[in-house]
Parts: structure tokens; sequence; C-alpha cells
């Protein structure tokens, strides 16, 4: 999961570096390595996504059978059957929007792991991995901050196309670049990217989720359906 959001936070920093969001909006306006630094950007967020779904599948359906790459086929084939896609995206020049809308399994890997952290802690025994799962579940929270503030901002700020363009209660074309001058909508100062917003909270997260998800690994915690299948 950390080793996906990485490769996707640096790739999107090129992508931010290079303004192409804020002035370009079909994929053959995309110069070749802005293609390259996005599509790395958006598989890197949706491999995170897809990393939390197969964490909480395990959470939910613990088992001892079967390899972890055998229980993973099925987000490694949409995240495979995605990069397809997007490479079909630019040979046909789609709109850069419809890209984006990779991004909404991250969305759900982030809902659906908070959802199984609070479920762990509401239901374990022991004081020590509650408090752990209770951090993780606050971790997780964070993440989904910064995303409900990335969504927030999009339409105003991301650039000329934006995630929540097919929105149908959401400006279409995105109201950044329908304004004069392009922008002027957004409520943050022009040098401040409100993507760093999603990424500091990321950060503060990592704080948090890492030393407790390292205390539960050096007790031995079980998830609780692994646990009820033992009894």
């Amino acid at each position: 999961v950390y080793v996906s959001e990485g490769v996707a936070c640096l790739a999107g920093g090129f992508m931010w570096a290079g303004g192409v969001n804020k002035r370009l909006s079909f994929m053959h306006e995309f110069p070749a390595a802005q293609q390259v630094a996005c599509g790395a950007m958006m598989l890197g967020m949706v491999a995170e996504g897809l990393f939390l779904i197969l964490t909480c599948r395990e959470l939910w359906t613990s088992s001892d059978s079967g390899s972890l790459a055998a229980k993973a086929l099925p987000e490694v084939l949409v995240l495979a059957l995605l990069g397809v896609f997007y490479c079909i995206g630019c040979a046909i020049n789609l709109p850069f929007w419809a890209m984006y809308q990779f991004l909404h399994f991250l969305a759900l890997g982030l809902v659906a792991m908070a959802v199984a952290c609070f479920n762990e802690a509401a239901n374990c025994s022991s004081s020590l991995e509650r408090w752990c799962l209770w951090r993780l579940f606050m971790g997780e929270s964070l993440n989904l901050g910064g995303a409900a503030v990335l969504t927030l901002l999009d339409n105003d700020c991301t650039g000329v196309s934006c995630i929540t363009e097919p929105f149908p209660w959401e400006s279409s074309p995105c109201r950044f670049g329908v304004v004069e001058p392009p922008g002027s909508t957004c409520p943050l100062p022009e040098w401040f990217n409100h993507g760093a917003v999603m990424h500091a909270l990321a950060i503060v997260s990592c704080a948090i989720c890492v030393p407790a998800l390292c205390t539960l690994l050096e007790c031995g915690w079980e998830p609780r359906s692994r646990k009820m299948r033992t009894q």
C-alpha cells in the first residue's frame, strides 16, 4: 500500500509541476513524458486502493488456505485491465477527466479500510490491540478527510479537466476553465496546490498507522474472522 502511494505521489509531483492539468483536456495534447507520469500516478493510486480492498477482504474473510498471490488475483486483474484501458485512452485521445475516474478505486479502498478498522476495534477484547486498531482507524479517517478536501475543491482548483466533471451536481466543463481569469473561483492562493492538503494528511496518517501496525504484528494479533474460525 505504502509503496503504491509513494509511486503515485512521486509521479503526481511531475504532473502537477508540469501544469498540464491546468491547460490540457485530451490525452493527445499531453507530451509523452506527461502521459507516462499521469499513468503512473493514476495506476499507483488505483493499486493503493486495490491493496486496501485486498486487506479488507482478508480481515473480513481471513483464511490460511491459498497463497497471497492467488488471493490477490482479482485486484491484479483489475489493475492490469485499467493499465490497458489507460494505454487505449491515450491512443484514441480520450478526455483527461475519463482517466481521472480511476481514482474512485482509492476512495473505495479508504472507506473499506476505515470500516474494517472500526469493526475490528469495536469487537477487540485486548486493550493494547484495541488501541492500535483505533489508531489505524484514525489514520484512515485522516486519509478520507484529505480525499474529501481534494474532491470538494476539485472542480474549482484542479484544472480544465477534473475528477468531478462527470458528476451531475458539478460543473462540466470544470469551473476552473470557464471563468476569467481561469482558476479565479478556487479559494486557495495560486501558489498553493490543493492536492498538498491530501498529501500532508497522508503523511500524518502514515506516522499514526505504521507504529500501530508494527505493534499489532509484534503482539501476534489476528483478525476476528480468523479467531472465530479457530474456535
